[in-house]
């Protein structure tokens, strides 16, 4: 038996996608997040952050029968005009990854993305105060693997510095950019003081899951909600490695 397992969803632009970029796994417009939401409400999940996930590991929480956590990397705006409304009038909470040195600014670290506004410090702290959480997704959105050891430091150690001093509180977990990871970035992960972090290894997440490698699955495109459903069903049985 697996056990209780808790996915974890990965969503970025909640808008209308331009034109050129329909397929783009990037957005999801704002129809679509809430028809995915409303099907996860019907299949009994409760929306949850990734925090929450640790403690229950750690056996410091109890979740609802049924728990999802549904995360936002690089905090777009219309997280907040578009996503936040549809969660909140559920009373569920998130998480958002930040990009420490774009707060307040652009996404510059995809010269080939249409230019978005990225979450400013007070907004990130309004989520906080709501009880959503905020983590960290590197300093300048670099490949950790294809750093050295003081580069990966200053995205690692150095956002979690960057964002606490805005927010004024611990920023616990970490989302790997693009997902890639390897045993010495885990190990510089850890040495950075974070608790947990987020892959994009599309496996539902136990009480042994290995909290500095959790699953989670990217949610983007033109994604139909009994698609949704059926990727979550075999996420939910995929067995974690490592």
């Amino acid at each position: 038996m697996l056990g209780p397992r808790i996915p974890i969803l990965c969503y970025h632009r909640i808008e209308q996608p331009p034109v050129d970029r329909m397929r783009d796994q990037n957005f999801v417009t704002p129809e679509r997040f809430a028809r995915h939401v409303a099907l996860l409400a019907q299949l009994g999940f409760a929306g949850i952050t990734v925090r929450d996930i640790v403690a229950w590991q750690g056996g410091r929480l109890t979740l609802p029968d049924r728990a999802v956590a549904i995360t936002f990397d690089d905090a777009y705006g219309s997280i907040v005009e578009h996503a936040l409304p549809v969660l909140t009038q559920r009373g569920w909470r998130c998480t958002v990854y930040a990009v420490s040195a774009c707060v307040g600014k652009t996404n510059v670290w995809d010269p080939s993305a249409p230019r978005a506004t990225i979450l400013d410090a007070p907004a990130l702290r309004t989520l906080v105060d709501a009880g959503h959480e905020i983590g960290s997704h590197s300093r300048r959105h670099r490949r950790i693997t294809m750093l050295n050891a003081d580069e990966a430091r200053e995205e690692l150690e150095g956002s979690r510095i960057d964002l606490e001093g805005m927010l004024g509180t611990r920023v616990e977990t970490f989302a790997f950019p693009y997902g890639t990871h390897d045993r010495s970035a885990l190990h510089r992960l850890q040495d950075a003081s974070y608790s947990a972090a987020v892959t994009l290894k599309r496996w539902g997440n136990g009480r042994r899951t290995n909290p500095l490698r959790l699953g989670r699955m990217g949610v983007g495109g033109p994604l139909e909600t009994w698609q949704l459903a059926a990727k979550l069903a075999k996420m939910l049985v995929t067995p974690a490695i490592g």
